[in-house]
């Protein structure tokens, strides 16, 4: 429950050892670089860093266009799922370095950009093809050469119009009336039912303007002709389908070129990534630094638990390069690295997504747990759910080397789904009410029934108190922690008043409730009293920021209105009765419709049963499990963190070699 103190340092290195000395601080994994403002980096100086900086994004650019290009034709894939599943290969640092032959590379990346510009093109014809043949095709009995309609005679010119089939005999007779013998009309066949017919038209030029007074009357489209195609329509689409073979021709063979060198080229291309990205990482953190002709001075970020490590690896450079902690500049926050124990540290991706807790201030990782696994388990709320997919959760870990952040939340599952089991089998909730429900289970319900204190189905007012109580003990907690933190700042009267009066005022009016209930042996006057050191507290100092005495007073009253705040925070925890409830109904009703269709239909009824019982439950499960992990989260975010939480940190990212594709091993000399 603690965020790691974190060092400043500044390193003097001589470019001679610089790369190596960087590479082993990046193996060490333990330091952020600072950039350094622009004004400080000569660019002269950075010029061959910077060069050798763009000479790797230019590979990484390339490597990119190489894998977007060949993993759709790839078998073999890499990163992803089954990369975060922990199906990777393993390579030290060197073997990739072995692995990221630029000259290698530089081939394959020719070769993929040939087979680009072959598929683009075989494509690009294919697809002019059918635009053509889609022309061609309504006109392809045409008994006419398509020159006509392009190109025409000195005397003559054609023309194909498409016309409504309503109007198809009026246009023939205008045609027919207005040029006579100096013009040919030819319809294409079309079928009974076409909404249009198309017709040749060739008449003399000197036709033209009667022609235009016949078109004007009627709503007639031309139908252009492609400028290329000059014989009849029949054998330019003889043409045109011999040509679409030849391409798709050409895109098969290309295709299957592809895919031979596809899986060699991708593994190829994962491993000269991860390789690039690690050796850019390093540029980057030596680009950042103050640059001289001889030396690069850089400043970093490290936990100061780190210092010893870092001793060690700078040692061997005694004579080369100098490291000091000094005092940061004014207006650079330190970064944030939490440090829990194996058990909470789980919770950290949580706690993150809300925001990173600021350098210096209260880490929230170790109170959120218990609160988190036990709203969880109340929320899921059934033991037979909780061990499927704990045993699964379980099982998957054991057998896949999974890491990082995913491994955090399959461990945050597991151990909410076992808390379910917990709460499932004290509230006998197996597989909603599945020991009770079928007669062949009857035998074995007594022993569960043992495990059994509350039944929430029949007495849920129970378990609305368990889960108020638990709600106001975590805002309570909220608040002892923010009158901590002001005690450790220094500011004694926020603590006092801010916190301190609240914490006496709501207990105040729980021992009220709890006296007038005869719950507890203390009496309603007493408590009342206790309420009342509270409030006074609170009229007293919550009004302290006014000038004057009257403004102090009404701020003060008013801020007793605030606990409506505080209540309807406490009720939003009635969320874990209604979620466990609405679980546990879900169940009952999935048993009730698997008995029913396995008693009224004989034979297959019980498959059917069978069927409706196992579909349900794994429904129930994926609602029930995502609706327990969304509200137990938002307790947390709305209810708890809202108290206390300050969320406005930089997350730690320090200089270290990261890789999608491969699982890095430490080398033999490393």
């Amino acid at each position: 429950m603690a965020i790691e103190t974190m060092a400043c340092v500044r390193m003097a290195v001589h470019k001679s050892i610089s790369d190596e000395l960087i590479d082993k601080i990046q193996r060490l994994g333990c330091c952020q670089f600072i950039p350094q403002s622009r004004e400080k980096v000569d660019e002269r100086d950075a010029a061959s860093l910077r060069s050798r900086l763009h000479h790797v994004e230019d590979l990484l650019g390339e490597a990119r266009f190489v894998m977007r290009f060949l993993e759709p034709y790839a078998s073999l894939k890499g990163g992803g799922l089954s990369g975060a599943l922990g199906d990777l290969p393993s390579y030290s640092i060197g073997e990739l370095e072995e692995f990221a032959s630029e000259d290698k590379f530089r081939s394959t990346a020719k070769l993929t950009h040939d087979f680009e510009k072959r598929s683009a093109d075989a494509k690009s014809g294919i697809s002019r093809i059918n635009g053509l043949r889609a022309q061609i095709m309504p006109i392809k009995g045409l008994p006419y050469s398509l020159d006509f309609y392009t190109k025409g005679t000195d005397a003559v010119q054609g023309a194909l119009y498409s016309i409504s089939s309503a109007q198809s005999e009026k246009f023939e007779s205008d045609v027919a009336r207005a040029l006579g013998d100096m013009a040919e009309l030819y319809a294409l066949p079309a079928g009974a039912s076409d909404p249009s017919r198309i017709y040749s038209l060739i008449c003399s030029r000197e036709r033209a303007n009667a022609l235009q007074e016949v078109l004007a009357a009627f709503q007639v489209s031309r139908i252009d002709v492609p400028a290329q195609l000059t014989g009849l329509p029949a054998d330019e689409l003889a043409n045109l389908e011999h040509e679409l073979s030849l391409y798709k021709q050409a895109d098969d063979e290309v295709t299957k070129e592809i895919k031979e060198m596809a899986d060699e080229a991708c593994q190829s291309c994962q491993y000269c990534t991860d390789y690039w990205n690690i050796l850019r990482a390093k540029l980057s953190a030596l680009i950042e630094g103050d640059q001289t002709e001889q030396i690069i001075v850089t400043s970093f970020w490290i936990p100061q638990n780190c210092m010893e490590a870092l001793r060690k690896v700078t040692a061997p450079y005694e004579g080369l390069t100098e490291v000091a902690a000094v005092t940061p500049e004014d207006n650079i926050e330190a970064p944030t690295l939490l440090k829990n124990s194996n058990f909470s540290s789980a919770i950290e991706p949580l706690i993150t997504m809300y925001g990173i807790p600021t350098y210096g201030g209260f880490d929230p990782t170790t109170v959120v747990t218990p609160f988190f696994y036990l709203f969880f388990g109340m929320c899921f709320g059934d033991a037979g759910y909780g061990l499927v997919i704990a045993g699964l959760l379980l099982f998957l870990m054991m057998k896949r080397r999974i890491t990082g952040t995913l491994k955090k939340f399959l461990v945050i599952l597991t151990v909410g789904n076992v808390m379910a089991v917990v709460v499932g089998a004290l509230t006998f909730s197996w597989f909603g009410d599945s020991l009770t429900s079928f007669a062949f289970l009857h035998p074995i319900a007594p022993a569960f029934q043992k495990l059994q204190i509350l039944d929430p189905m029949k007495d849920p007012m129970t378990m609305l108190y368990i889960s108020l109580a638990l709600g106001f003990i975590q805002i309570m907690t909220g608040l002892v922690i923010a009158m901590r933190e002001n005690l450790r700042k220094g500011d004694k009267m926020a603590a006092f008043s801010d916190q301190g009066g609240w914490i006496v005022f709501l207990c105040g009016l729980v021992l009220v409730g709890l006296s007038g209930a005869g719950v507890i042996g203390l009496t309603v006057k007493a408590s009342a009293v206790i309420a009342g050191v509270g409030a006074i507290i609170l009229v007293a100092t919550q009004g302290r920021e006014k000038e004057s005495v009257i403004g102090k007073l009404f701020s003060g009253i008013m801020s007793l209105y605030n606990v409506t705040g505080y209540l309807g925070d406490v009720l939003s925890y009635s969320r874990l009765l209604a979620l466990g409830l609405g679980s546990a109904a879900v169940g009952m009703v999935i048993n009730l419709l698997a008995n029913l269709v396995a008693g009224s239909i004989p034979g297959i009824g019980i498959v059917l049963g069978l069927l409706i019982f196992v579909l349900g439950h794994l429904f129930g499960i994926a609602v029930n499990m995502l609706g327990a992990f969304i509200h137990s989260l938002r307790l947390q975010y709305v209810e708890f963190f809202g108290k206390f939480h300050e969320a406005s940190g930089v997350e730690f990212v320090p200089l270290a070699a990261r890789t999608q594709y491969v699982r890095l091993t430490e080398s033999a000399d490393a």
